[in-house]
């Protein structure tokens, strides 16, 4: 088990990766207690961005927490795992548009070169953060994209229409 002291002490770098890793398995406890005590000291931006989260989830300190994600975001605008945080903050804030327009932003910021298939993608690299974020798109349900895009979704002829596409399964 990782000493949360030692890693307070000594203020070693290595501990970010591993609040990482805890706070991807769910103990944002743990993550909060380290990436809280470095953050004098290492204040990169994914430290920032990881402890804004863990500060939302354990304590309900969401203003701060965005705030936390969007100084990240501003250092590191090309990194999907701020998109990710971002998007899981604002969740808990109860604003699920934004919180979906800001995973769909980390989707986009995790393309990589046009011919690479996801496959391709290095397993610690952005091919986690693509995981993590489409793990929290499918819990809130991903939508398609309604038949006709220039109208409202909730337009009478793509509620009709998507519905009718449906039950002849080409949707």
């Amino acid at each position: 088990m990782y000493d949360v002291a030692d890693a307070l002490d000594s203020g070693r770098v290595d501990a970010i990766p591993r609040a990482i890793s805890a706070i991807d398995r769910g103990d944002t406890l743990h993550g909060l207690f380290v990436l809280e005590g470095l953050h004098t000291s290492v204040s990169t931006p994914i430290a920032r961005s990881y402890l804004g989260f863990c500060m939302a989830k354990e304590r309900g300190q969401v203003r701060e927490a965005v705030g936390l994600c969007q100084s990240a975001l501003s250092a590191d605008p090309e990194n999907p795992g701020h998109y990710l945080n971002l998007g899981r903050v604002l969740l808990l804030a109860g604003d699920k548009p934004k919180a979906i327009a800001a995973f769909w932003r980390g989707i986009s910021k995790n393309a990589g070169p046009e011919s690479a298939r996801p496959s391709d993608w290095p397993r610690n690299g952005r091919r986690r953060e693509y995981d993590l974020i489409m793990d929290e798109l499918r819990k809130l349900g991903i939508r398609k994209p309604p038949p006709f895009a220039s109208l409202r979704r909730t337009h009478p002829l793509n509620k009709f229409t998507g519905k009718i596409l449906a039950r002849i399964g080409m949707r």
